[in-house]
């Protein structure tokens, strides 16, 4: 049964983080290795791709291997989070209640579009596009030479170097984008009445193709949105604030200064635990599941009942996908939910490996780099430093994914135990709490107190349990009492 099950607590950490990373080291780096591959693969014949005779097309291909390589991306991470599910205690526990484990296929169709919408919605696609634009750059400069690659020499007319994922035309790139657009509604029927496989996969790839090619339309329409009336008024708004409210500027100086660390520290490791979260199955979107329990429960329930009796329908569904923009923030809130639950030790811990892991890469990547040395030529940098960033890179991304499956395992641990202990004490009746610990009732006496081997009690006086001392460390707070004169509040 799962009661046997050894759940690691908030201060193992650290070291139930090495231990899967020890019992799993080998899937983890085939995982890695492979998506590695595929990446440079893709890197490679994207950049290729984008330049040469018939544009349009070489750019149309060029963002479909652009959203290919994110989706990749996606599904090695995916791969790796399932490689760790048979080493912790949470998944081994539900296969102990009876539950069906999940198979690689079923879990990347189940997490694969709500981690798009993560994905998308904390931009960690930026990382993708820095490495497209700097391949390319690194590709054109080894054929043309550091200014060739920009410039063409003879004529000095600029060169098409990383613009493969900005260039396309205006009309083509709408086309495209409502046609994504279409698709994704389409397969999100299927996806939802279904629950087609292939369909989810074609769902996210729809829904990465939206968004790619329509910020194509946005970036290629920049100059014409921003002369737009709304815009320019937004503008002389903030400049008004700027000159009204005092201290205005010193306050988001402050903010500014403050953000890259608490970002870096606190809300990015806890939108990966997130991701952690949804592979292993207690994600949520819904604010309804996340307030459950709370006192917010009560108030969401009257505004809900207040809106539906004051509004159109139309009006709720256009709010629906007005908020629902901010989905992400929802399941983040989810993520801190059930991380306060199982202790502020758990997340402080957590942020502190994060932070270390980061730290660390760079002393790392620093001292193997000091190490080589650098008396070589240019030509062979690469196959020096490219290495060491490879195996930097992937010690990095193995004790991060290790470290964010051994957190959500202690905080889905410390969730079980408490529903456990919830469900006992309800059992149990108004003493319940204290039974579920393990406690004696009021008034009853302790077990082999003055009856050993079956003697009576010491002039049938009952042993009471009562606080003894007045402050910490002056004595047991549930010491028995000293034999003597019965008490009259004692149950009789």
């Amino acid at each position: 049964m799962s009661e046997s099950i050894r759940i690691p607590s908030a201060w193992s950490l650290p070291l139930h983080t090495l231990r899967l990373a020890g019992r799993c080291l080998l899937p983890l780096v085939m995982w890695y290795s492979a998506g590695q591959l595929v990446r440079f693969g893709l890197l490679a014949g994207g950049t290729d791709l984008s330049h040469g005779s018939m544009r349009d097309l070489r750019l149309t291909l060029t963002m479909l291997i652009f959203v290919i390589m994110v989706m990749a991306s996606m599904v090695v991470s995916v791969g790796m989070f399932h490689t760790l599910r048979g080493s912790l205690s949470e998944i081994r526990a539900r296969r102990a209640d009876g539950e069906e484990d999940e198979g690689f296929v079923g879990g990347l169709s189940r997490v694969i579009v709500p981690f798009v919408a993560l994905y998308l919605a904390w931009r960690w696609d930026l990382d993708d596009v820095r490495a497209f634009l700097t391949t390319d750059i690194k590709r054109q400069s080894g054929e043309k030479g550091y200014l060739g690659a920009f410039a063409d020499l003879t004529t000095g007319q600029p060169t098409d170097t990383a613009m493969g994922l900005t260039s396309l035309s205006f009309n083509i790139t709408l086309i495209i984008m409502i046609a994504a657009f279409l698709g994704r509604y389409v397969f999100m029927l299927l996806h939802e009445k279904r629950g087609n496989r292939p369909a989810a996969i074609a769902l996210a790839f729809c829904e990465l193709a939206f968004v790619y090619y329509g910020l194509q339309v946005i970036a290629s329409r920049g100059a014409w949105i921003g002369s737009r009336s709304i815009v320019n008024w937004w503008n002389d708004v903030v400049a008004g604030m700027e000159r009204i409210i005092p201290g205005w500027e010193a306050f988001w100086a402050t903010i500014g200064a403050i953000r890259p660390f608490a970002w870096d520290a606190l809300v990015l490791p806890a939108a990966w635990l997130t991701v952690a979260i949804l592979m292993y199955g207690a994600y949520a979107e819904d604010a309804t599941t996340v307030i459950k329990g709370t006192r917010l429960e009560t108030t969401a329930e009257q505004a809900t009942r207040a809106i539906n009796r004051r509004t159109h329908s139309l009006t709720r569904q256009l709010l629906t996908a007005f908020f629902g923009r901010w989905a992400h923030w929802v399941a983040l809130a989810n993520t801190m939910r059930l991380v306060v639950r199982a202790g502020a030790p758990l997340f402080g811990m957590f942020a502190l490996c994060f932070a270390g892991i980061k730290v660390g890469e760079g002393y790392a990547a620093r001292g193997l780099e000091y190490l080589a040395g650098n008396d070589y030529p240019v030509l062979y940098w690469d196959v020096v430093f490219v290495p060491i960033n490879f195996a930097v890179d992937l010690a990095v991304t193995v004790l991060t994914t290790c470290l964010l499956a051994a957190t959500f395992d202690v905080a889905a641990g410390a969730e079980r135990r408490r529903r456990a202990l919830a469900s006992a004490a309800q059992a149990a009746g108004p003493e319940g709490p204290r039974q579920a610990l393990g406690e004696p009732r009021y008034g009853a006496a302790p077990a082999g107190a003055g009856h050993e081997a079956g003697g009576p009690a010491v002039s049938g006086r009952t042993a009471e349990r009562r606080p003894t001392a007045a402050f910490p460390g002056t004595g047991s707070a549930t010491a028995s009492a000293r034999p003597g004169p019965p008490s009259p509040w004692a149950p009789g």
